[in-house]
């Protein structure tokens, strides 16, 4: 260890590579994933600790990013915070977190607004919906953000699984195995993702000649239950059931089985996320899993790409999703 502390210098020294590329590596900057590996690693071993207020004061950035989020209950949330969280400290930078689940677009603008007052680098927002009107200004007003799990028809960095498609591959799942009448518990309407993945699977399921029965039931486990136990409770129910997330598609198994109905014989049950819980043995959800990790890197890497540079294009992304099958629609345990 250097008797005196260790600085920029150092490093830059310790690695071949100019101050500058060593600043941009620490500072979350543009650099090759190699000049960032190098830093780090040199920075580990000569016990280099950036000081976080000198560099605020010359950079004017904090190293805080904002999350907005909609529905912290949602086990799709947790698991996507964790490698958001991941990613950010890979960059050296930290996560604030806003949940904006209660008060709809007015609790969305008071969680950007609290996110600001807190003077973070950049925010991104999982939870936007059409009426996502203080995204629309923050993003007009230019200030770095990114929508993550969700898309607006604005000029903004998005990034986002593939659900149409993911939609469409679960029709074909539900096909192949016999179904002709499938229901189908939609999610919020106002989300980018419950209007991918109702569009998706109806447009394959009429390719298809499937019978489609749609019901609204929100994204939550309370309004999925009551939509679930009407849908099955009908004359002529459908004999699968898919659901616009896997918690819509949990509450439709509990349904079916507090009915006395047997999955999958009486009626198949598919949802969407593949979260932890749908592989559990006692579960075993069929799903369409959601490159979460990838979707959290490419987030990060969005930002601080727009932070960097705040005069690039848009950039969009559509992330490739995997069919996941397993006991819920009859295949191997």
């Amino acid at each position: 260890m250097s008797p005196h502390p260790v600085t920029s210098v150092d490093v830059a020294r310790a690695t071949g590579l100019s101050q500058a590329t060593v600043s941009r590596a620490l500072n979350g900057g543009v650099v090759s994933a190699a000049a960032r590996e190098r830093v780090l690693a040199a920075s580990r071993d000569l016990g280099y600790r950036p000081n976080d207020v000198a560099r605020g004061l010359v950079t004017r950035r904090t190293g805080t990013v904002g999350v907005v989020v909609s529905d912290i209950l949602n086990p799709f949330y947790p698991e996507f915070l964790e490698a958001l969280g991941a990613a950010l400290g890979a960059r050296g930078g930290r996560m604030l977190l806003q949940n904006a689940a209660s008060g709809g677009a007015e609790g969305e603008a008071t969680a950007i607004e609290s996110l600001l007052r807190q003077r973070v680098d950049g925010i991104i927002v999982t939870a936007a919906t059409d009426d996502s009107s203080a995204v629309r200004e923050l993003v007009a007003s230019g200030f770095p953000v990114v929508l993550a799990h969700r898309t607006l028809p604005i000029a903004v960095d998005t990034v986002e699984s593939d659900n149409a498609g993911g939609a469409a591959l679960m029709a074909e799942l539900l096909h192949r195995r016999g179904h002709r009448t499938v229901g189908v518990l939609e999610g919020d309407p106002g989300t980018s993702t419950a209007r991918q993945r109702g569009e998706g699977f109806a447009a394959r399921a009429r390719e298809l000649g499937l019978t489609v029965q749609t019901t609204p039931a929100g994204f939550a486990a309370s309004t999925a239950r009551v939509a679930a136990d009407a849908m099955l409770s009908r004359g002529e129910r459908p004999t699968a059931i898919v659901g616009h997330n896997d918690t819509i598609a949990l509450a439709a198994l509990n349904a079916a089985r507090e009915l006395g109905l047997r999955v999958p014989r009486d009626v198949a049950v598919a949802g969407f996320d593949d979260i932890a819980a749908a592989g559990w043995a006692i579960v075993g959800l069929t799903t369409v899993r959601q490159p979460t990790a990838r979707m959290a890197q490419r987030a990060v890497d969005l930002l601080a790409g727009r932070i960097e540079d705040p005069s690039l294009p848009p950039r969009r992304e559509v992330l490739p999703v995997e069919l996941i099958e397993r006991t819920s629609t009859g295949g191997a345990a």
